[in-house]
């Protein structure tokens, strides 16, 4: 049963909760210092809080401060609110009605409906965490292209679609047009596709967050569907599925091994023109170093840039390996007349047809004839079983 002092109370105090007599923890203190206390430990407020307490071991008649904030107070439809504020006496005064800035229309059936699709959809390409930002966008009240809108470009919303499609960040930064989402998945799947079909499927990674964000940086820099796969095919097909001649040519020239060949093609900074050409260097290089010639990157660089393709030049370095040390032999021989033919003459005249080159093998033909004919006992036809003259042919091909 209600003591008289709870009635009494809870009849001048309506809504304000009553307090009764304090027990010996709070003995010694004053009336108004238990009564803070006792409403501190109800309303989670500092004792302080409240002012003007008329406070006993009966209960308190303390009340919030004249000109605390007390929020808001709704219309009956929401679209309005107004200024709620403490009067010291345990009522409240109002500031004038203003639009409620958090009111959202009600969504209708169609408005949910669209609502839905977009999450199918999101979820379809494996976007679901684009998914929970719609459904939270869903719940504030947003329409569907509102929606839409937000999650792009509303700092509050769009961290997760900036990270899904972090390539279109770093085309822009760099001014380029940004790729629209369906393409910018399609790009994505093609990359997947390529690789995979090179047995390199686990080159982005293993996870789908490590994936997305490694060809983020490919898509950023814009290398496109047709690109991505030259890279690929140029850098297995070319060089780490060539003979061990070329990649050893490569690895001479570059400094790259074949466990690092896709990564280095791979790499946009570096543009295909130039990585094709490389791949033919190596090519040209591969051919001498297969025939036990000699190759530096210059003079095979040289060959790539004047047209030689990697099928020319196992042609010619075939040639050149059989006839250069007699040639060669020919040249030391009769030094001393000033004419010498080495590789470098030998590869001007056999895959440039350099005249210079001709020259100097016409010239010595010439000389180890006259020496064939003026020697006793021999004539042209000794000239002409000399291994130089049986070997070489009379345009000088090599």
């Amino acid at each position: 049963m209600a003591s008289l002092d709870q009635l009494n109370w809870e009849r001048t105090n309506p809504g304000i909760p009553f307090i009764p007599a304090a027990p010996d923890y709070y003995r010694g203190m004053t009336p108004e210092q238990i009564a803070g206390e006792k409403l501190r430990e109800f309303t989670g407020k500092p004792s302080d809080y409240y002012v003007g307490a008329n406070a006993s071991r009966a209960g308190t008649t303390a009340y919030p401060a004249a000109g605390t904030d007390a929020g808001y107070e709704l219309s009956s439809d929401g679209k309005q609110r107004r200024k709620k504020i403490h009067d010291g006496k345990g009522g409240f005064t109002y500031g004038p009605y203003e639009p409620n800035p958090d009111y959202k229309e009600p969504q209708s059936k169609d408005e949910r409906d669209a609502f839905a699709l977009i999450k199918s959809v999101f979820n379809q390409y494996g976007l679901s965490e684009l998914s929970d930002t719609i459904e939270t966008l869903m719940r504030e009240g947003y329409g569907p292209e509102e929606a839409t809108l937000a999650l792009k470009t509303n700092p509050k919303y769009n961290a997760p679609y900036i990270k899904r499609f972090k390539g279109n960040e770093t085309r822009r930064a760099a001014g380029l047009n940004v790729l629209r989402e369906v393409d910018y998945l399609e790009l994505e799947n093609s990359y997947s596709e390529t690789l995979k079909a090179y047995g390199l499927q686990s080159y982005f990674g293993i996870d789908a967050n490590t994936k997305q964000a490694a060809m983020a940086d490919v898509i950023g820099k814009d290398v496109s569907a047709v690109e991505f796969g030259d890279r690929v095919s140029t850098a297995v097909d070319r060089v780490s599925k060539a003979d061990q001649s070329t990649k050893n040519a490569f690895q001479n020239f570059y400094g790259v091994g074949e466990a690092d060949l896709v990564k280095y093609f791979l790499d946009p900074v570096k543009s295909l023109v130039d990585l094709k050409e490389k791949a033919t260097t190596a090519e040209i290089g591969g051919a001498a170093l297969g025939q036990g010639l000699p190759s530096t990157v210059t003079s095979a660089q040289d060959l790539a840039r004047f047209g030689i393709s990697r099928e020319q030049a196992q042609i010619g370095y075939s040639t050149i390996a059989e006839e250069l040390p007699t040639a060669g032999s020919l040249g030391r021989i009769y030094s001393e007349s000033g004419v010498t033919y080495n590789q470098a003459d030998a590869e001007g005249a056999t895959f440039k047809g350099l005249a210079s080159a001709k020259r100097k093998k016409e010239r010595l033909k010439e000389l180890e004839e006259n020496q064939f004919s003026a020697s006793s006992g021999t004539g042209i036809n000794s000239f002409m079983n000399s291994p130089y003259v049986t070997k070489g042919s009379s345009a000088g091909q090599y």
